[in-house]
């Protein structure tokens, strides 16, 4: 957590976009080994090719060649939404010169065998995970939301939204919740009735940066701007297209009116497991508990002697379902691991074979030179 100003310590113009002194670190580390004077900004939004940056001012910027080229080589490289950037004047225009060292990243996962991981968010302290009281709960969704914010290195916190909706239903849908979301803090609030705000909205302290994640009808919109006192972002009931499909179409960096950050992305719609599994196995830290106590170390839980995963559930103490659960997500954070590592290889083998053709045609002209 960024210490802010106060009056010992001089304030930085870029404090109000979550200036900390580890991105300060990981500037000064690119701009001393750089023959331009560089200068470091924030990405609010990102497009093919360019992003906006604030420096605090909102301006365009080019991606200069080195930050294309490895944009090209591998996408999730290439600057996004919250990303910290060194950036240089080129006459009249901006140009990005460098991506720094990221922390906290919301990762969707590239689905097929050869696709690309996609950055959707950098720098991110939490990610606020809405959950509808009159939709459900969807804890299923939840777990995966949950397993993506753990493994990318953020902080999840869960609103249980639109509370007045829920009725009688409430206390068991908090309680359901709250099942899931082992070491994650749960808040219930109604953007309607006030309900809860107050204590959510002291957690957006200064310099934070938040993202907001949840699926479409999840209210997440009328929640900022019920926390903020402000209409500071678009809600659904405005901007329906005709399918009813999610209303943000760009990403923006919102500063809230006590001073932290929201990053604005679109709704995610397909939440893949990372290929870490330690956001999995945070997400499901109850379960885990137990399969330690497990008589055997290569346990599968399934009904082996002295298996202390199926005595929990004989005992009430776990849901069978939730097992269940853990074991999908586990399997299939497998597979994206053993895809990446495949994908990993592949680029490797082509690099070899371009560098390898690159160093015989150079031989061959200087040959031919000599000749």
């Amino acid at each position: 957590m960024t210490t802010h100003s106060t009056s010992s310590t001089p304030s930085h113009p870029l404090d109000s976009l979550g200036w900390t002194p580890r991105v300060e670190a990981a500037f000064d580390a690119v701009a001393l080994s750089s023959e331009h004077v560089l200068l470091p900004a924030r990405v609010s939004a990102a497009r093919r090719g360019g992003a906006e940056i604030r420096l605090p001012g909102i301006r365009d910027a080019a991606f200069a060649p080195a930050v294309r080229r490895a944009a090209h080589t591998d996408p999730a490289a290439a600057p996004c939404s919250g990303d910290w950037v060194a950036v240089r004047r080129s006459g009249d225009d901006w140009l990005v010169e460098a991506v720094l060292e990221r922390a906290g990243t919301l990762v969707r996962q590239g689905v097929a065998k050869d696709s690309h991981d996609q950055v959707l968010a950098a720098n991110v302290d939490y990610v606020l995970i809405c959950e509808a009281a009159d939709q459900g709960p969807n804890v299923g969704r939840l777990e995966r939301f949950l397993s993506l914010v753990w493994a990318g290195g953020a902080t999840p916190v869960v609103a249980i939204t639109k509370a007045e909706l829920a009725g009688d239903r409430l206390p068991e849908v908090v309680e359901l919740v709250e099942s899931v979301s082992s070491g994650a803090d749960v808040h219930t609030v109604s953007a309607h009735t006030g309900q809860g705000l107050e204590a959510l909205a002291a957690r957006l302290r200064p310099g934070t940066t938040w993202v907001l994640l949840g699926t479409s009808g999840a209210g997440k919109s009328s929640l900022v701007n019920a926390v903020s006192g402000h209409a500071l972002m678009d809600t659904g009931e405005i901007r329906h297209d005709k399918r009813g499909r999610h209303t943000t179409t760009h990403r923006q960096l919102l500063a809230l009116p006590g001073g932290a950050l929201v990053l604005d992305i679109p709704g995610v719609r397909r939440i893949d497991v990372p290929g870490d599994e330690s956001g999995v196995d945070r997400t499901f830290s109850d379960v885990l508990a137990h399969a330690e106590r497990c008589r055997f170390r290569d346990c599968v839980h399934d009904a082996e002697p002295g298996c202390a995963v199926q005595a929990a559930i004989d005992e009430g103490e776990l849901d069978a379902r939730r097992l269940a659960r853990w074991n999908r997500l586990r399997r299939e954070s497998e597979w994206n691991r053993s895809r990446g590592d495949h994908r990993v290889r592949e680029e490797r083998t082509r690099q070899w074979k371009a560098l390898d053709k690159a160093a015989r045609d150079a031989g061959r002209r200087k040959r031919g030179h000599h000749h």
